[in-house]
């Protein structure tokens, strides 16, 4: 059986109904109708509401006949489906919905004296409106895919990364020390300060590039298709640790973005904590 995680990566499930943390977080996810629903009548919304009645009342049962039955292709796209839902369709990070409910999951175990400690995150592109501006939303999009992506390949597995909105990231960072936090923040403003560049080859349309992708290195071969830079990204990062500065994830969540308008105010592309 193959499902996918939030980067694109195999899960290893059992035959039997145990799939680990990935799979109940999503449970979570999906079981939970969002204060917008009422507001929304949109076939995304329609798909999610399909999915959220199948967990809710038929998924369990329905998923494991299929594997008793050896149907395993189709009871992993089911998951798969069921996945994308939670995901945002652009970057493939998880959508801003799923980072309140892993919040109030950590805080929850927080609360019942479990051994758990946790950083936040919140990082936004520098001057992303000149991007727009400049270069069309085209290559706005490619620029918070291409972000998206350089975040899944920095964080760790077990660290969750999230659209909050716009040009604005949340990554929650389980057991991890507020020091610790600031040395994920700093690699990862370095990340992208190094590799996420708005460019083309010769009179190739303009994109976001990660000049560490083996397409560039490809093409830099050709002293004939030179690479040519358009505009430099970087982002801002406010990081905060919930047992040292917050007192509820809603504290967490103040310290965070305080911390991130004073990186703002600074002068940008560097981590205040």
């Amino acid at each position: 059986m193959e499902v996918l995680n939030q980067k694109g990566e195999l899960i290893e499930l059992d035959t039997g109904f145990k799939f680990g943390d990935d799979f109940f977080t999503l449970l979570d996810f999906v079981k939970y109708p969002s204060p917008d629903d009422a507001l929304r009548c949109t076939s995304e919304l329609q798909c999610e509401l399909f999915y959220r009645d199948i967990m809710n009342y038929a998924f369990v049962d329905s998923h494991n006949q299929l594997l008793a039955d050896g149907h395993i292709d189709l009871a992993a796209k089911n998951l798969n489906e069921i996945n994308n839902l939670s995901l945002d369709y652009l970057t493939g990070l998880k959508k801003k919905e799923y980072l309140e409910r892993k919040l109030a999951s950590l805080q929850n175990e927080m609360y019942l004296g479990e051994p758990v400690d946790f950083s936040m995150i919140m990082c936004d592109l520098d001057n992303f409106k000149s991007v727009n501006d400049k270069f069309g939303h085209s290559v706005g999009d490619d620029t918070l895919a291409l972000f998206g992506q350089l975040i899944l390949d920095t964080i760790r597995p077990s660290d969750f990364s999230y659209r909050y909105g716009g040009e604005e990231f949340m990554i929650l960072l389980p057991n991890t020390k507020l020091s610790e936090a600031i040395l994920v923040a700093e690699r990862l403003r370095k990340v992208i300060e190094q590799r996420l560049q708005i460019g083309n080859y010769g009179l190739n349309q303009i994109t976001a590039f990660d000049l560490n992708s083996e397409q560039i290195e490809q093409e830099n071969n050709d002293i004939n298709d030179a690479f040519f830079l358009a505009h430099s990204v970087t982002c801002s990062f406010g990081v905060a640790n919930y047992s040292e500065q917050g007192q509820s994830t809603e504290s967490l969540f103040d310290t965070a973005d305080e911390n991130l308008y004073i990186a703002k105010k600074s002068g940008r592309n560097r981590v205040a904590y």
